[in-house]
């Protein structure tokens, strides 16, 4: 997985689930501060199949390193 911690990129960082039902892109935007946009879409192959999209807003420091921890957290317990 690319990290989306480094503050101050150009342009978008995507990552992507090997399924692809789960993408994440990072934007690095002024005043130190990333948007993620958090897309899901299963189910891609079925008839009437759907997707819901969130972006978050996070101080590019502390913030974003406690939501990198949530995650990992989150993944690891699926994990087990």
């Amino acid at each position: 997985m690319r990290a989306l911690t480094s503050p101050g990129w150009d342009g978008e960082r995507p990552w992507g689930s090997d399924d692809r039902d789960l993408n994440v892109s990072g934007v690095f935007s002024s005043g130190g501060h990333i948007a993620l946009t958090w897309t899901l879409r299963p189910w891609r192959t079925a008839a009437g199949g759907w997707s819901a999209a969130v972006t978050t807003r996070l101080e590019a420091g502390e913030q974003m390193a406690s939501l990198a921890a949530d995650v990992r957290h989150f993944l690891d317990e699926g994990a087990h």
